[in-house]
């Protein structure tokens, strides 16, 4: 692989609010604005699927206020701006099968007496009829910016990360817009929502099927009494709400690509951290031939032998038949005349091929902290009086893995925000615990401590060769050209791990960005991965 170094610029942060929305798409789901950390469920509480959507044809551009709550810590701010969920929503047309259907889950009719482990010490009946492995409906969230041209394939596509959303101009502002690295005079951007989040997506806070409205008697013979409700007294999914990998996320965004844009090719599909994965998959699922099997059955309009044979089982009672290897080179399109992946170029930034032990410690470490607050009760939470204690830690933890031990020493030091205070002991009043109390309290607004407990086990089901061989062989069939971007001083996605995947990969190769931001390196050092960027993309088609 090739290995090309950038110089290193400032890890400091500004918010580009210049492209924000003004003009809503012709058909927009509106959501109350992200204060989420009740689980009030308002967001996602349709049950109706809306209707079928066009893609927007103009950029979309509008002029908001972003400012900055702690200015005195800029240089360490949250990556994010303002956080919205609106957009467009893609509703999958039939019960979508996830992963679990399939490979280890099964449907219980009625899901009377299912009993659904959540994690080792949290038993809870499931005390509703929802299937294991099916989502019905399954939703997403999602935005576009500049023009699709009549080809349908000047596409490029943008990953979020984990508390991300579909606004790519909250979080990459500084990369979106004519003439820069998403040039939307020259591409059409697609930005979709994580399966999953509470940001306009399908996710816990949504409303739960086959309970209408606050109707206490879901045919359980319960009365409901167990099932999650929103401050409205709705019922939803909240910890009910199925285990979604990063596979199932991927497959219904390609889906709605396919199907509800119509596109017929993307040219390159970008994300970092979360968004990393998701673009790996991509590279499996859309960018890669089928080992042991003709084109024959993989069309422009298909999704692979398993896609359609799921999509075309009606009986959910039955698992679709199985296919090899799981989702390797399921979606292809016909270009030039021939067969090719759906996807031509891939950039997956501050991640790995898989989640390893490091990883999911450092995410299991922020769930238990969610788990001791006493709120917390097992997932079944009180909307008016959730466990919010346990989610402040949980964000401090993920804060203090997504920088550096440097970055924080010449932020902080061991310097006091009240230098005639204690210089030690409980009552210090540390800089550092009062911008990690600052940080903690602040996400507070924007997310749910359900949701984050299950997007940190999504993030978790992260292997790209789970079910489909080893690694290397696995990737050897990635055939796009997939420029790998590394963080130097990232502790929680070492470098060592993009080395690998570009070493894996057949057109793989590795660039480095110098940052001492450690992991959010990915957004705050807009210049130097808009530059990386910007060269591959000119120089693939």
């Amino acid at each position: 692989s090739t290995i090309i170094s950038s110089s290193k610029s400032s890890s400091s942060f500004k918010n580009d609010s210049s492209l924000l929305p003004s003009k809503r798409q012709q058909q927009q789901h509106q959501h109350q604005s992200s204060s989420l950390s009740t689980l009030s469920g308002t967001t996602n509480t349709h049950l109706k699927s809306p209707p079928s959507l066009q893609p927007s044809t103009t950029t979309r551009t509008k002029t908001t206020d972003a400012t900055n709550n702690n200015n005195n810590n800029s240089s360490m701010d949250d990556e994010y701006g303002n956080m919205e969920s609106s957009g467009q929503i893609y509703t999958h047309p039939q019960p979508y099968h996830l992963e679990s259907f399939g490979l280890f889950g099964h449907h219980i009719p009625g899901g009377r007496g299912h009993h659904h482990n959540h994690h080792h010490y949290n038993h809870h009946p499931t005390t509703s009829p929802l299937p294991r492995g099916v989502l019905h409906p399954a939703y997403i969230n999602y935005n576009t910016y500049g023009t699709l041209n009549s080809k349908r394939d000047n596409v490029l596509v943008i990953c979020h990360a984990l508390t991300g959303n579909s606004s790519l101009e909250a979080w990459w502002g500084e990369l979106l817009g004519p003439g820069k690295a998403f040039d939307t005079d020259r591409y059409f951007v697609v930005c979709a929502n994580i399966l999953g989040s509470c940001y306009g997506s399908c996710g816990p806070s949504s409303a739960r099927p086959g309970m209408d409205g606050s109707d206490s008697d879901d045919g359980s013979g319960d009365g409901g009494g167990n099932v999650p409700r929103n401050k409205e007294g709705q019922a939803i999914y909240g910890i009910d709400f199925p285990d979604v990998s990063v596979r199932d996320t991927v497959r219904l965004q390609l889906i709605m690509l396919k199907n509800e844009l119509k596109i017929n090719s993307i040219k390159c599909v970008i994300g970092g951290s979360f968004g990393g994965m998701q673009t790996m998959e991509y590279c499996v699922m859309a960018g890669a031939s089928r080992p042991d099997m003709g084109q024959s059955s993989m069309g422009s309009n298909g999704g692979g032998t398993m896609m359609m044979m799921m999509a075309n089982n009606n009986d959910t009672n039955k698992a679709p038949p199985a296919a090899v290897p799981y989702g390797l080179g399921e979606f292809t399109t016909r270009r030039n005349g021939r067969i090719e992946p759906f996807v031509r170029s891939a950039v997956p930034i501050a991640c790995g091929a898989r989640h390893t032990a490091w990883q999911i410690a450092i995410s299991e470490t922020q769930r238990q902290a969610v788990y001791a607050d006493p709120k917390w009760n097992n997932g079944r939470i009180d909307p008016h009086d959730p466990p919010h204690a346990g989610l402040s830690v949980a964000r401090q933890v993920g804060m203090v893995s997504y920088r550096t031990p440097l970055g924080y020493h010449q932020k902080f030091g061991r310097a006091l925000t009240d230098e005639s205070g204690p210089s030690y002991g409980s009552r210090a009043p540390w800089q550092v615990k009062s911008y990690l109390e600052y940080q903690g309290k602040k996400f507070l607004d924007r997310f749910d401590p359900v949701t984050y407990v299950k997007l940190t086990e999504q993030m978790d089901s992260h292997d790209v060769s789970r079910g489909r061989g080893t690694m290397e062989e696995v990737l050897s069939h990635v055939e796009i050209p997939v420029c790998v971007l590394g963080i130097d001083s990232d502790i929680l996605y070492p470098l060592r791990e993009q080395e690998e995947i570009a070493g894996w990969l057949p057109n793989g190769e590795l660039k480095i960005i110098h940052s001492d931001a450690g992991h959010d390196g990915f957004l705050l050092e807009q210049d130097q991965v808009a530059a990386h960027i910007k060269s591959f993309l000119y120089s693939h088609d």
